[in-house]
């Protein structure tokens, strides 16, 4: 969306959320109100404070923040809101919350949550706000939020754990950049990265291509929400083994939460490592 029609959306919806924000007064909420920009934060909002706020979460799993159009009903969520969660890349962010007219505690996370080390902080962080818009359950909060690293710290053994017995540090990988920290925490050597599609030029792409094959590269990895074709192109021209992941939960079949995205990312890294080493 660009900034002419985000201006225009905004000033729009700014009326309705100023009219949201006389009703806030007038209407006291039985649960404080949580926005959460991604199925990402939801799902750790949703892991600590579980039924103890009303959760409204802006984008949808398959959709990249970065091309998320604004909607009435964003205005209107955040107008009532207690406390807003972002990750700090969302452009329209500051916007939406001045239109809103919302007193809401605004609380930015930060990236890298494919990374499980990255997302066990950012878990506390989201303990943290919540706590302070849900003082009298602090402690049930504490104890959900330690359960749910802790979930997150076993899953990340299992993962390293079988990267080394498949010794993954031997596979070059070029990757798409939001997907690279996590390959490379995996083990994976990442000798190249490239931008989402729209960004990788011609003379890009043939550089790539001449990076794979000098370097012999294993696999191509794409990243679903920033849109693919380019991971799958790059690989033909190689003669890797293509793979697709993804950022949020709900994109994919069996991807339902955090964990279960982490675990998706994962093996399909490992099944397509082993599909790589079966060729001929």
């Amino acid at each position: 969306m660009n900034r002419r029609r985000a201006a225009l959306v905004l000033v729009g919806i700014a009326l309705i959320g100023a009219g949201l924000g006389l009703l806030r007064v007038s209407h006291a909420q039985e649960k404080p109100v949580v926005v959460a920009t991604t199925e990402i934060l939801g799902d750790f909002v949703r892991k600590i404070a579980e039924d103890r706020v009303e959760l409204a979460v802006l984008i949808p799993g398959g959709m990249c923040p970065a091309h998320y159009d604004i909607r009435p009903g964003d205005v209107a969520a955040v107008a009532r809101a207690a406390l807003v969660l972002h990750h700090g890349f969302e452009p329209w962010m500051e916007n939406l919350v001045k239109a809103s007219g919302s007193k809401a505690l605004v609380v930015k996370t930060g990236d890298d949550w494919n990374v499980p080390p990255n997302a066990i902080q950012q878990v506390g962080i989201v303990l943290e706000a919540l706590a302070k818009i849900l003082p009298k359950d602090a402690q049930i909060l504490q104890q959900n939020a330690v359960a749910f690293q802790k979930r997150i710290e076993e899953l990340a053994g299992r993962l390293l754990a079988r990267a080394q017995q498949l010794n993954v540090q031997e596979a070059k990988v070029i990757s798409q950049a939001f997907q690279a920290k996590f390959v490379s925490w995996l083990g994976f050597n990442v000798v190249g990265t490239y931008p989402p599609p729209e960004r990788v030029s011609a003379q890009l792409f043939l550089q790539l291509v001449q990076l794979g094959r000098e370097q012999k590269v294993a696999l191509v990895v794409d990243n679903l929400q920033s849109g693919v074709g380019v991971g799958a192109r790059l690989a033909f021209e190689i003669g890797a083994v293509s793979v697709v992941l993804t950022n949020f939960p709900g994109a994919v079949p069996n991807t339902r939460d955090y964990l279960e995205v982490i675990a998706h990312n994962g093996t399909q890294m490992f099944e397509a490592l082993e599909s790589y080493r079966r060729r001929p």
